[in-house]
C-alpha cells in the first residue's frame, strides 16, 4: 500500500528556513507548488512534490 507523506505549512516553512508569509507569497506568485486541501481550512503538501521542487531548484542553480 502506498502512503502519501503530507507536510504541513509550519513544518515546511521551518525546513526551508522561510516564514509562513514567504510560503504563501511563493504560492501566489506561482513559484511554489500548490498545496492540497485536507479540510475546509487545512492544507498540506505531498513530501514527494516538495522534494521534486527542491531538486528542480538545485538543477537551476547548477545551470546558472
Amino acid at each position: 500500500m502506498n502512503h502519501l507523506l503530507i507536510i504541513r505549512p509550519s513544518q515546511l516553512a521551518r525546513e526551508l528556513g522561510v516564514s509562513m508569509t514567504t510560503l504563501w507569497r511563493w504560492r501566489h506568485q506561482g513559484v511554489f507548488p500548490q498545496p492540497i486541501l485536507l479540510g475546509p481550512r487545512l492544507v498540506g503538501w505531498e513530501r514527494s512534490v516538495i522534494n521534486q521542487w527542491l531538486e528542480s531548484k538545485k538543477k537551476m542553480e547548477v545551470s546558472l
